[in-house]
């Protein structure tokens, strides 16, 4: 269900061009060496600084949302924890909270071990972009008054069909996550885009009924826009699958 922008993502680096020192490259001796540690260091960091952009993701998405809340009717200027929690907002703030941090938890997964560009440019996108979306979500339930939603609640009854939370549409099974966690190569980004594309059509299919039905003007924007950048995603996913093959 955040809108992700999507950014150039650098090259991979080369880790096979780590021939000797004089052998077709010149420079005083260790000189090769050195750079050739300087890019593993560089590459093992690498996680950690995704992870690190991921965590701001979150951050920046709910201060953003702190001070985007909006009065209802003709209620006062609001204050934190004050405002009226509309079903239909509450229900999809709460139940695309979890969606979406599930689609970062397997972007997370795949991103440091895929060696496809596509795939990992696809989830770096999604891990940074729906965990911007994800802090939004925390603080529009802040505002009003919800701190805590119970992990194992029957979710959906916002939009008339009620689900117990792990057969929320799209959402992954426990043994699905073990199974992407354990992939490699190919067979793990054939499963991280399996994954993904069915995450998305269920997180599309929440983001319209909560465009159309939706009381304030905030929540139907992001509704809209997660709706939006999602099915451009599915296309895009579907292309890499397709160039991957069985």
């Amino acid at each position: 269900m955040v809108a992700a922008g999507e950014s150039q993502i650098e090259p991979a680096l080369d880790l096979d061009d780590q021939r000797p020192t004089g052998v077709d490259r010149g420079g005083p001796p260790g000189h090769g060496q050195a750079r050739s540690d300087r890019r593993r260091l560089l590459v093992l960091a690498a996680p950690v600084v995704l992870v690190a952009v991921v965590l701001v993701a979150g951050a920046v998405g709910f201060g953003l949302g702190s001070g985007s809340a909006e009065p209802v009717g003709d209620a006062e200027p609001s204050t934190v924890n004050t405002l009226r929690p509309q079903p239909v907002d509450v229900g999809f703030a709460a139940d695309m909270y979890d969606h979406h941090e599930q689609a970062v938890q397997m972007s997370l997964m795949v991103m440091d071990k895929t060696t496809n560009p596509g795939v990992r440019a696809h989830a770096i996108a999604i891990a940074v972009g729906q965990r911007r979306e994800s802090g939004l979500f925390q603080q529009f339930l802040i505002d009003r008054g919800i701190e805590f939603s119970d992990p194992q609640r029957t979710v959906m009854a916002w939009m008339g069909e009620p689900t117990p939370a792990a057969d929320m549409p799209g959402m992954a099974s426990a043994d699905e996550l073990v199974a992407l966690n354990a992939a490699e190569g190919d067979d793990a980004d054939r499963l991280f885009l399996d994954l993904m594309i069915r995450h998305h059509d269920g997180g599309i299919h929440m983001a319209a009924f909560a465009r159309e039905h939706a009381e304030t003007q905030s929540m139907r924007d992001l509704a809209a826009r997660i709706e939006l950048s999602q099915q451009r995603e599915v296309n895009d996913l579907e292309v890499l699958r397709a160039e991957i093959g069985d």
